[in-house]
């Protein structure tokens, strides 16, 4: 039988699961009472499938919601993640079965941790306080129905892992409250029917905003005279990342650097001095071809990220190192990459389009 026992006063190491229910407010209030109460068993039903004792778990209701507060527990490490697609799971079943559709809804989630007090609230009951459950539930804040976003503090800890190293989309730093900014990821493995991966509407205005601005940054008389450019960063592969941790060693920061598309080359080729700069690890060599001549050079594995352009960063990734023609860009961009995208010029106008 799990423990009964109340969970400790004082600092704790908490992880948090914040979720509301989407549009609670537009029910009649008999059907509030009903999705709360449905609500309710789902997510004990969901965490007593983790088999925590009573003193590792604080619920806290929050009106049109609950925060569930996981007390110093790190196994698994990725406990808070198991937690809410078991309740999304529940829940998801809960609708399919529902033929009443004022009693079937959604729920938004939001997961951080931090280290915050227990303690006893106002009604005599254990209770969190701190920055760790304010930041959850801005964090929630940004998330549509069927989504989980995560904060920085949990992020930098399952990208590490290899189940989640593709398993997050990174939306820029935004102002949460009192000029407050924070980094947020969206949970996004695939295959998962209860998981609403889409852009969360709070970041489809400024994904859209710079997808444009990417696009219009291209004009037609640059193309002419310099060919398609953008910027780019390269570093370590996430598993050089993870290797890194497990040793104690510290990897070299990415760089950032400018990329020239090139639909002529098979592969993506970096300047040597890049490679060297962020200390990417040599694998092998690759034998290039050029007017006829083949000469062998260094091949690394990396990671390339578009931070100007809403695509997915390519990790692992194969980067041949030769030198480049042109003094203002280090890399090219090959078609092992362009093959991953659907690139559209429009001669009119002069726009680019990249679309993943």
């Amino acid at each position: 039988m799990p423990s009964r026992r109340a969970p400790k006063l004082g600092a704790s190491s908490a992880e948090y699961i914040f979720l509301d229910v989407v549009a609670y407010s537009e029910r009649t209030i008999e059907a509030q009472a009903g999705i709360i109460q449905t609500l309710n068993s789902i997510v004990r039903q969901s965490v007593g499938k983790l088999r925590l004792s009573s003193e590792e778990v604080i619920y806290i209701p929050t009106g049109d919601g609950i925060c569930i507060a996981l007390l110093d527990v790190s196994d698994p490490p990725d406990i808070q993640i198991k937690v809410a697609l078991e309740i999304l799971k529940r829940l998801h079943n809960y609708n399919k079965r529902t033929k009443d559709d004022e009693l079937t809804f959604l729920v938004r989630v939001g997961i951080n941790s931090n280290r915050d007090n227990v303690i006893i609230d106002i009604n005599g009951r254990p209770n969190v306080s701190g920055d760790g459950i304010n930041m959850c539930a801005r964090i929630m804040n940004k998330a549509d129905g069927g989504q989980i976003l995560v904060g920085d503090s949990v992020f930098g800890n399952l990208r590490k892992r290899k189940e989640y190293v593709s398993a997050f989309r990174y939306h820029p730093a935004v102002e949460v409250k009192h000029g407050v900014l924070l980094n947020i990821y969206q949970f996004i493995r695939e295959g998962i029917p209860s998981l609403d991966v889409s852009i969360p509407k709070a970041f489809r205005s400024a994904v859209e905003a710079k997808a444009q601005a990417g696009a219009r940054g291209f004009s037609r008389s640059d193309l002419r005279a310099r060919g398609l450019r953008l910027k780019v960063e390269i570093g370590p592969a996430d598993a050089e990342a993870r290797w890194a941790n497990i040793i104690g060693a510290e990897l070299r920061k990415p760089l950032r650097v400018t990329a020239l598309i090139d639909t002529g080359a098979s592969v993506t080729v970096i300047n040597p001095q890049v490679a060297i700069t962020c200390g990417l690890r040599q694998v092998g060599q690759a034998a290039v071809s050029t007017t006829g001549n083949v000469t062998h050079v260094p091949e690394y594995v990396g990671r390339i990220a578009f931070p100007d352009l809403p695509l997915q960063a390519r990790d692992p990734v194969r980067l041949v190192a030769c030198s480049l023609p042109g003094p203002d860009f280090s890399c090219l961009i090959g078609r092992d990459i362009l093959g991953e995208w659907k690139l559209t010029y429009d001669g009119k106008t002069g726009d680019v389009d990249i679309r993943e």
